[in-house]
């Protein structure tokens, strides 16, 4: 019993270094913050699912058909690259997707006036139908998976992940750098000299 209990109060190798991410030079608030953000991610992965199950869609294709709805109102030339961006999403991926919704009759792809390789997106008046239809539930879960914000925490929010959606894709290319073989054991040959 003491071996554990002096394996307990050894302190644990931080997970974080920079000053920023530390409270009085602990990582334990850090730690917390990335598992409440992870159930967050959870949640708002299923709820987004199910939503798009209500109308015959993976979560994936309901979130592409309503970015295509709402981005095409400001941006009448909508194309998948912007689209592709506007979700973090791989531009062969999205477009994967947008062939099974104009295979489903809710995406149309025209031919862009301005530059015949590339297409313009729109929604049908079948998958307008749908998204609104949708809004039955998906208004109640949305206030209801928000509830606890106000409006100036809500404003922060989006700022806040904002600046941490774009770090993702830079964060993987930093661990394929660091592990390349995807093991522990190389990772000593890759970092920089401890001074």
């Amino acid at each position: 019993m003491p071996q554990a209990t002096s394996t307990a109060r050894r302190r644990l190798p931080l997970t974080a270094s920079r000053a920023a991410l530390l409270v009085n030079g602990s990582d334990l608030e850090f730690r917390e913050m990335v598992h409440n953000m992870l159930a967050f991610a959870a949640a708002i992965q299923e709820v987004r699912n199910r939503l798009g199950a209500l109308i015959g869609l993976s979560g994936t294709q309901y979130t592409i058909l309503n970015s295509i709805a709402r981005l095409s109102r400001g941006t009448p030339e909508l194309g998948v690259n912007a689209l592709a961006e506007h979700l973090h999403l791989s531009g062969a991926f999205v477009t994967i997707e947008v062939n099974k919704l104009v295979q489903a009759g809710l995406v149309t792809k025209a031919p862009n006036p301005d530059d015949r390789r590339r297409v313009v997106l729109a929604v049908t008046a079948e998958a307008e139908r749908r998204l609104a239809d949708l809004t039955r539930v998906q208004v109640p879960a949305n206030d209801a998976l928000f509830e606890p914000l106000s409006a100036a925490e809500f404003k922060a929010l989006r700022a806040v992940i904002a600046k941490l959606a774009g770090t993702g894709e830079r964060t993987l290319r930093l661990i394929e750098y660091l592990a390349p073989t995807g093991t522990l054991d190389d990772v000593a040959d890759h970092l920089p000299p401890v001074v």
